[in-house]
């Protein structure tokens, strides 16, 4: 990678890029996208559910990794909020330059997604995992599901 008049950088092999949409994988061995589910950049926090699954914030990342109780990844979360935080709707609301420079934009999907992810908590009490989305000023609830079963079809 190279920095203007400063040189370059050696770049290790199996790195990666983080820009602030995301990683994008630059390693020979994966495709572009996210980086392999055990593959963390600066882990902030980690949450344990009672059925053993690890809950992984992947600051790095922009996602939270989850792990069954032996370590396997099961899933990463990646964030799906679909409104802004309150903080972040007044500030639009008290900035009409801000309100139609958000209409210009064909997606507002990169808003949905995390953004340097630095807490997560397990509620037991009502099966919740709350990751701190820090960098949006806000907090993304997601339910556990326990009875999920994989669609079955009888092709």
């Amino acid at each position: 990678m190279k920095f203007g008049q400063y040189g370059k950088v050696e770049e290790p092999e199996g790195s990666y890029a983080v820009t602030m949409f995301g990683p994008y994988v630059t390693a020979q061995s994966e495709t572009a996208g996210y980086p392999k589910p055990g593959t963390l950049n600066h882990p902030t926090d980690v949450a344990v559910d009672p059925d053993g699954d690890i809950y992984v914030t992947d600051w790095g990342n922009h996602r939270v990794c989850v792990f069954d109780s032996e370590g396997r990844p099961i899933c990463n979360l990646i964030g799906d909020a679909q409104v802004l935080s309150k903080w972040g709707q007044q500030t639009v609301d008290a900035n009409p330059d801000m309100a139609k420079a958000r209409r210009r934009v064909k997606s507002l999907e990169p808003q949905y997604r995390f953004c340097f992810p630095t807490a997560v908590e397990f509620d037991p009490a009502t099966d919740s995992v709350i990751v701190a989305d820090s960098q949006r000023n806000r907090l993304q609830i997601y339910k556990k599901v326990r009875d999920y079963s994989d669609f079955q079809a009888n092709l």
